[in-house]
């Protein structure tokens, strides 16, 4: 869907456009620091006392946050609690949609991934009967997701976020373990599979556990030389310490779960290698694994345990990314208290992204039905061209022009601008790309219609705390067939690899009533 040359713009024309209307996303906060390669170091701490129960009210004066055994000035600090009242719910004004209504406003919150890949049929069908049980006795204001990964149909979200344990408990045992059991041409990719689920959730706030059901071991690797599932691949390991920064931002941390239990781990010199690189994903994200052979008291015991959390962050004082690893140290000034939280990272640049990942982030979110996206949170609003109120154009590339069959449509994205990545160059010039993309399919699942166009922006170093102060708003129009169609609609930020998208339902009639 990739049709349209860039359209360059400076701020100065963005600008012009920061009239908002009723439903707009609220003003951005007056001094963002958002840049493509951030250095804060964001760490998810959970404290319990000699009783193991969450310690709450302490306060930022309580850390102590260290870095390769040297003080790092505390940034950033939240705390977090399942307790904690919802935000109310945004009310949106006619024709306009919004990727942020299907997720909780805030964590912690529980993603259970049944990996076919790397466990046999029975496994699965056993842990379904374990999980199922927890959901329907699972404490009131628990939020549980739950998807596949298939070594056919990739993955696939089975139940998208609820507290309806009962709901949650029929999604699983509706699974059909021999649906996803099938072979297919080559398998899915684990990592891009995880950049998925890590975009599906970073519209969420806050803690998100990643509980991973499967026999062998997910995707990992080990600070000694770069072993990665056993092979030597340095691309593959550079990969894994993109996956792991992505986690890290997002908050993501992953609980391997065995549906045998524990009872043979290390038996052979496969199982300890996966037991090896199970505790190693596990460390380096923040979760654990499970030492208990009770699997349903496993899960609790996660839910539990990280039910409360502080998040704290820190921008290192070391003046550049080195590529080593660097350990964390946090305490607290206080007695008696026990701190879990991820020991160190891996400080260096993404690598420019593979073409697996490209594939699944920008292309594959723009299939019919794919997975949602919320790295990006955005407001849809779509109406037929003859009655849309613009605040102003924004100039569009003659090399994608609008679709001319069909009805007009006018399609208008408004987003926080603090979420899109500026790259910054020597002269204190910022830049950043902006994709917009639109396809409508028909009741058939055909794609009918399709525009994308690519957006630059320029903002001088003047401009660049006005910027954020701003919305950004654009307009796009697209001709639709009549009928009832499916609207999916993306935002990509090319520079960061960052993705927002939207499925909506449309109505085109066979003659929109006229302004």
């Amino acid at each position: 869907m990739r049709l349209g040359k860039p359209t360059l713009f400076s701020f100065a024309a963005i600008f012009s456009l920061s009239s908002l209307g009723a439903g707009q996303t609220p003003s951005a906060p007056a001094a963002p620091t958002l840049h493509v390669y951030s250095r804060e170091t964001i760490v998810d701490v959970l404290v319990t006392d000699d009783k193991g129960q969450p310690v709450r009210g302490l306060t930022r004066s309580d850390f102590t946050v260290e870095e390769d055994g040297k003080p790092q000035p505390i940034r950033g600090f939240n705390e977090y609690d399942k307790a904690s009242p919802p935000a109310p719910a945004r009310t949106l004004p006619p024709n306009t949609y919004t990727n942020s209504t299907a997720l909780p406003v805030s964590g912690p919150v529980q993603i259970f991934l049944f990996d076919r890949i790397a466990s046999a049929p029975e496994d699965l069908q056993r842990s379904k009967q374990y999980i199922a049980s927890y959901f329907r006795a699972m404490p009131a204001g628990t939020t549980v997701a739950l998807f596949v990964l298939s070594p056919s149909k990739g993955l696939r979200l089975l139940q998208g976020f609820t507290s309806d344990g009962a709901s949650a408990a029929s999604a699983v045992g509706n699974l059909d373990v021999e649906w996803i059991s099938e072979p297919g041409a080559g398998l899915p990719d684990a990592i891009a599979a995880s950049n998925m689920i890590a975009a599906y959730v970073a519209g969420v706030k806050g803690r998100k556990n990643l509980v991973w059901i499967l026999r062998g071991a997910p995707p990992a690797i080990i600070h000694d030389g770069g072993l990665s599932w056993g092979y030597h691949d340095m691309t593959l390991v550079h990969r894994l310490m993109d996956l792991y920064d992505i986690f890290t931002r997002e908050q993501i941390a992953i609980y391997p779960l065995d549906p045998r239990g524990v009872h043979n781990f290390g038996s052979t010199p496969n199982e300890q290698r996966n037991a090896l690189l199970k505790q190693n994903i596990a460390d380096e994200t923040g979760g654990a694994v499970s030492n208990s052979n009770d699997y349903q008291s496993s899960i609790a015991e996660v839910v539990d345990k990280t039910s409360h959390m502080y998040t704290l962050s820190y921008v290192p004082t070391r003046p550049d990314e080195d590529g080593h690893f660097h350990p964390i140290t946090i305490t607290v000034d206080r007695p008696g208290l026990h701190l879990n939280y991820r020991p160190g990272y891996n400080d260096e640049q993404p690598l420019p992204t593979d073409a697996v990942l490209k594939q699944q982030m920008v292309q594959g979110p723009m299939r019919l039905g794919a997975l949602p996206a919320t790295q990006i949170l955005f407001d849809l609003h779509v109406e037929p061209a003859s009655s849309a109120t613009q605040p102003a154009k924004i100039p569009v590339s003659s090399a994608a022009p609008p679709h001319t069959k069909g009805t007009p449509y006018t399609v208008l994205f408004t987003f926080d601008s603090t979420q899109i990545a500026l790259t910054e160059t020597p002269d204190g010039t910022r830049t950043a790309s902006i994709e917009l993309d639109l396809g409508a399919f028909d009741f058939y699942g055909q794609r009918v219609a399709t525009r994308s166009q690519t957006f630059k922006i320029t903002v001088t170093a003047a401009q660049y705390n006005g910027f954020f102060r701003t919305p950004l708003k654009f307009s796009l129009s697209i001709g639709l067939p009549r009928g009832q169609l499916k609207l999916r609609a993306g935002v990509f930020d090319t520079a960061a690899n960052k993705a927002g998208t939207l499925e909506i339902p449309l109505t085109v009639p066979k003659n929109p009533t006229p302004r």
